[in-house]
């Protein structure tokens, strides 16, 4: 957000918004002065590709320069410089992007954060962003992710598959006449509704309150943390106190824990009972009761626990499926081929914990998407936390910002025919004994590094895997799609955000199955 007249645009908010100008003029002096004294501490030697002027104290151009370009001036130095770190200046100041060649030397660095870099992105200390620091200022979730989540990954297949039937009828009908639906829309409820089942069981999955909760959150939460980074750092607080998407993130917050608190509530009076009773107490194959398990002594927030999970499932499995329903109407040739698959494996296996993992070409499919329009022009963000020097002699003092670039995924040194789709890109790789390890799309590699990659990797993307698996199969057998004529997806382009086109529809109408994918 960028305030051009500061008189006017105080004398505009509501009155109980209106601050008084002097102190906003005085911390806006103070946040300057700090900025640059923090930008000289932190400086690099590196190249820089969108320079600030020496006397340009102001972020506002450079920030405004930055929702716009960044990921095409990324794309331009490493086409040109695909070895040499670069450094951009951001929302967040300046952060230096690493080529794909330095992946490996630090990607288990201890000395470099996720946690701090997520955190510092997201406000995890205002009001409204509580989840976002539960999820990475804590190990918990992390730990439950890996510990329950992962592992009953084959036992949680089957409600996911149940769960994706039914609110196919729900968002996409029954009908057997072409209609249009948003494709992120439509991914949007379908994937917020089938994480529900997971985390919080049948009992809140189909609450239509909770779940427009947990999808409002979502979008407005990364709304308005994008818009608080264009404010300096000492006034995001003030700004936190008006700007409508911040507003209605807490607002939202709130919801939650009226719709969560009293079910929260049973489940551990139900616990306790079973205590002082001294009986087991039979678990639920959900989040709560994993949450619950994992933090006996209650010192951690259910409710930004809840709200974590369920902002790591929507946001980027959203996204991904939307580009891969996409893709696939753009490329109808496919979709026999996938249905074949499919239906060969489904008849074999069922809801097996081997069936999807044999789905080879549903898997490629969804990984050469994920190459062509990752969710960012950069992975792997990180706060450098005790100064370090690389081997090339790159150094970085305490609190630098740096990241590695994904442009890399269309080198053609890297990827045969680069800018081309190939859904069977990753099936030929995997056939091929030295590389099969690296063709699946949890696979985390120096070449494919979408989900990050080393101890940080995304802890999630194996459920995230399984999921949009079972989204995607779900609609490719009950339904057929395409594209209306004269559509024309394209990547929407945000800072170094690459976000699936969240205009365009598709034409979907009811087929008749060649499986009964609800009877396993």
């Amino acid at each position: 957000m960028i305030i051009t007249n500061l008189k006017s645009y105080l004398e505009a908010l509501p009155q109980e918004a209106a601050l008084k100008p002097l102190p906003i003029i005085i911390a806006s002096v103070l946040a300057a002065v700090i900025a640059v004294v923090f930008r000289l501490s932190t400086a690099s030697k590196l190249p820089i590709i969108n320079p600030k002027g020496t006397f340009e104290f102001s972020d506002h151009r450079i920030k405004a320069n930055f929702q716009q370009n960044a990921a095409k001036l990324l794309r331009e130095w490493f086409s040109k410089n695909p070895s040499k770190p670069v450094v951009i200046n951001g929302d967040l100041g300046p952060m230096t992007i690493l080529p794909p060649s330095m992946i490996d030397e630090i990607r288990n660095d201890p000395r470099l954060s996720f946690d701090e870099a997520t955190m510092e992105a997201f406000h995890s200390y205002l009001h409204g962003f509580e989840p976002f620091h539960l999820s990475d200022s804590h190990h918990l979730t992390k730990a439950i992710v890996r510990k329950d989540l992962t592992k009953q990954l084959a036992k949680v297949t089957g409600p996911l598959a149940e769960e994706t039937s039914l609110a196919l009828s729900d968002i996409l009908t029954d009908s057997t006449e072409w209609h249009e639906a948003n494709v992120r829309q439509t991914a949007l409820h379908l994937v917020a509704r089938i994480s529900a089942r997971v985390f919080l069981g049948e009992e809140l999955c189909r609450n239509a309150h909770w779940l427009r909760v947990t999808k409002e959150y979502t979008v407005e939460s990364f709304k308005a943390a994008e818009e608080l980074r264009q404010w300096p750092y000492l006034l995001r607080p003030i700004a936190n106190r008006f700007l409508p998407s911040c507003l209605s993130t807490q607002a939202m917050l709130k919801e939650a824990r009226a719709i969560m608190n009293p079910l929260l509530k049973k489940r551990y009076a139900a616990r306790d009972a079973a205590t002082s009773a001294g009986m087991p107490y039979v678990e639920s194959n959900d989040a709560m009761d994993w949450f619950a398990s994992a933090d006996p002594e209650r010192v951690h927030d259910a409710v930004n626990f809840q709200l974590a999970m369920s902002l790591a499932a929507i946001h980027t499995t959203t996204d991904l499926l939307s580009e891969t329903l996409l893709r696939i109407a753009k490329n109808p040739n496919i979709i026999p081929a996938l249905r074949e698959e499919i239906i060969t494996v489904y008849r074999s296996d069922g809801w097996e914990k081997t069936a999807l993992y044999k789905m080879k070409l549903l898997d490629s499919t969804i990984k050469e998407t994920q190459r062509l329009k990752p969710i960012s022009q950069i992975s792997m963000a990180r706060v450098v936390t005790e100064s370090l020097t690389l081997q090339d002699g790159t150094h970085f003092k305490k609190g630098a910002r740096l990241g590695v670039t994904s442009t890399h995924f269309r080198e053609a040194s890297i990827y045969e025919n680069p800018e081309v789709w190939d859904p069977y890109r990753f099936v030929r790789m995997r056939d091929d004994p030295a590389k099969q390890n690296m063709a699946h799309l949890v696979s985390t590699t120096p070449e494919h590094n979408a989900f990050g990659h080393g101890q940080h990797a995304c802890p999630g993307r194996f459920f995230a895997a399984n999921e949009i698996k079972v989204a995607l199969l779900g609609i490719l057998i009950k339904y057929d799609f395409e594209l209306p004529d004269n559509a024309d997806p394209r990547v929407y382009e945000s800072g170094v955000s690459l976000v699936s086109d969240p205009m365009v529809s598709l034409r979907f109408r009811r087929r008749e199955a060649e499986i009964d994918l609800d009877t396993a």
